[in-house]
Order: C-alpha cells, then structure tokens, then sequence
C-alpha cells in the first residue's frame, strides 16, 4: 500500500487540475484585491469586456470548501483513492484463480510429483495456492482430513479479503458524514452572518459560509459515491472467485480421493447370479 498511496496522491491532484475548467469570474485589473464596489461592477461583466477573465474551478470547488474540506474530504479522498486503485489490482482473478497455476497444478498431479506440488503451492503467492497448500498438508490424514482443510482455507481467505475492503465501506460511510457536519457548519456561519448584519441578509456577506456548507456537501459526496461502488464490486467479485476458487481445488483434490467400494447390492446381485451356476454343476 506504501508504493500506492503516492500514486493515488498524484491522481488526486491531476484530478483537481483537470477542474481547472474555465468559469466566469471577473478580477479587478492588474490583479490586486478589488474592493465591494469594484467586485460587484466587475460581476456585471460580459465575457466580451476586457474586464472579463477566465478562472479555474479550483477556487470554487477546494478554496471556497473551508478547512473540514482542505484538511479533512480531501485527505480521505486520497485514501480512498489509493486504496480503490490497490483492491482493484489485487483482488482480481489472477491472484485469486489464476490459470497457469491450475494447469501446473494439474500437470504434476497427473506425473504423481506431489512433493513439487507441495513446494509450488507454499512459493506462491495466489489464493488458489494457499488453499491447495492447506489442503496437500493434510494428506497423511486422509481425504475427508484433505477436504476439510481446503474448505477452512476457502473460508479463511474470504473472511481476510471481505475485511481488507471493509475500509471502503468505512470511509463512504464517514465522508457524507464529514460532508454534512461542512454544511451545518457553514449554515450556522450564515445565520451568524446574518444575525451580525441586524437580521437582514446580505449575499456578499453570507456566500461565503454557504459555499463552504455546499462545497463540504459536494466533497463527501464526490468521496462516498465511487468508494461505496468499488466496495460492492469488490464484494461480488470476492464471492465470485473464492466460488471458483472452492470448486477448482475441489476437482484438484479429486486425485487423492479413494476409489469407490463396489455397493453391498451389486455384490449380493452377484452371488446370487453366480449360484445357479455352481448347484448346476
């Protein structure tokens, strides 16, 4: 996770460059701050006046959010975007079930070369494996013993993996959470706002604690959405693969299974076939 969390560092950030999307907001000539009078007379312009300039959403979607979206939403949307890019790669079919390692598997049951298949599965490092290991240890007690172990493995790799992604699930649970305390915190700056103008509302005074209670709302959800969706993905895909992962070593195993006893029937059926013959004789 420690190589990932850089890379997820850097998405983020390209990501809120690519907000750099032009929006019509005026700035005072020579870039100095401009006053109340200047800012609304400034707003009046027309995208063909010379006042007019392009600035980037960043001032609108990150400054604007207050420090619950600076040190808070957009940390956890780095988490949540690192641990996203790390799950995706790692619990996927090719180390979970990955096929060259059934083939090979297959090949050296098939040449009785069990004491390489017992060293090939404890070198790798696949889910199917580690199964297959569990299950080859138990060889001196038998099948049912066999058969039993690669179930509690099957059931062990699912507990750990179904816990590895609980994070996701967490963080879309807290970050609408975070979100909304944003926007009662912003709300309650407004009426402050309000309450100090002698109750009546000014919109130059009070945008800005409504921007940060919208832009704090806007944050968490734009965290919860793909953290929650990535969470079920991963959790059907889990299911999924762990499924084949069960059936596949369940046919792998089949080689050490004993050979089925002819049933009591048929050997009933036969001797009292084979009877007649013998009173003939």
């Amino acid at each position: 996770m420690a190589r990932l969390i850089p890379f997820g560092t850097l998405v983020v950030f390209l990501s809120v460059g690519l907000l750099a999307a032009p929006l019509t907001r005026a700035q005072p000539p020579g870039g100095g701050t401009a006053s109340r009078a200047e800012s609304e007379k400034v707003a009046e312009a027309q995208p063909g006046d010379p006042q007019y300039v392009v600035t980037r959403a960043f001032d609108h979607y990150v400054v604007q959010g207050g420090w619950i979206t600076w040190f808070v939403l957009i940390p956890l949307s780095m988490v949540a975007l690192a641990l996203n890019v790390q799950y995706l790669v790692t619990i996927r079919r090719q180390t979970i079930v990955p096929q060259p390692v059934i083939e090979y598997l297959d090949d050296l049951f098939e040449q009785r070369k069990y004491a390489e298949a017992i060293k090939f599965s404890a070198d790798d490092r696949s889910v199917l494996a580690y199964v297959m290991h569990s299950g080859l240890m138990e060889a001196r007690n038998g099948y049912a013993a066999m058969a039993r172990a690669v179930e509690d493995a099957v059931e062990e790799q699912a507990a750990k993996l179904s816990r590895k992604i609980e994070h996701l699930n967490l963080i879309g649970s807290v970050a609408p959470m975070v979100g909304l305390f944003g926007t009662v915190y912003g709300i309650i700056g407004m009426f402050i706002s309000i309450s100090d103008a002698g109750g009546i509302p000014v919109m130059s005074r009070i945008s800005h604690d409504l921007g940060t209670a919208l832009v704090a709302t806007f944050w968490g959800l734009l965290v919860a959405i793909p953290a929650l969706a990535v969470f079920g993905l991963l959790r059907n895909r889990i299911e999924v693969l762990l499924g084949e992962c069960a059936s596949t070593a369940d046919r792998l195993m089949t080689v050490f299974k004993p050979q089925a006893v002819e049933a009591p029937r048929s050997i009933t059926t036969h001797h009292t076939t084979a009877a007649p013959a013998v009173a003939v004789r």
